[in-house]
């Protein structure tokens, strides 16, 4: 769903009466404006959940290369067309079994790419470089990382993923 912010454009003028001790008055005018730029919300399109799968019982951890491996999340972010943006996320989570005890303690780590091209994608550090939609609007993120399976149980797990995608 797409959100747009309205434009404000105003002006308020502010008129005052001072009084000296001759009683002769004063007017102050002031005129103030105030614009604001419209700006598109961003849009973030679930394109693949990540998935874990084909590991060994006695395997510890699973990796899943954001820049290589077909499990990889996948997620496209919308908004105005060439404008600069930084993004953060929250690295260290953890999964929880949604019937049973498991947990599962995940790593995450992100790439991103101007294009649809994972292969070529750059991994994020949490460094808050400034990074830049395309043309069209589009920026493409890819998310992987490192699962910790120590304490995990056959079963489905639930837990969050938190990015922040903000203009700048």
């Amino acid at each position: 769903m797409k959100k747009y912010m309205l434009s404000l454009l105003f002006s308020l003028a502010l008129v005052g009466t001072a009084f000296s001790q001759d009683n002769t008055s004063e007017t102050i005018t002031a005129n103030i404006n105030v614009t604001t730029n419209v700006i598109r919300s961003i849009e973030l399109i679930t394109v693949n959940n990540i998935r874990l799968r084909n590991f060994q019982p006695e395997q510890l951890e699973v990796y899943i290369s954001p820049t290589e491996s077909v499990d990889a999340g996948h997620m496209i972010a919308l908004g105005n067309p060439n404008a600069d943006i930084r993004i953060e996320y929250l690295r260290n989570r953890v999964l929880t079994q949604v019937d049973g005890d498991g947990i599962l303690s995940f790593t995450y780590e992100v790439s991103a790419n101007e294009i649809d091209n994972q292969s070529t994608s750059e991994l994020l550090l949490n460094d808050n470089r400034n990074l830049k939609f395309n043309s069209r609007g589009e920026f493409f993120i890819w998310i992987g990382g490192r699962v910790n399976i120590e304490q995990a149980l056959p079963g489905s797990y639930a837990g969050e993923f938190t990015i922040e995608i903000e203009y700048i």
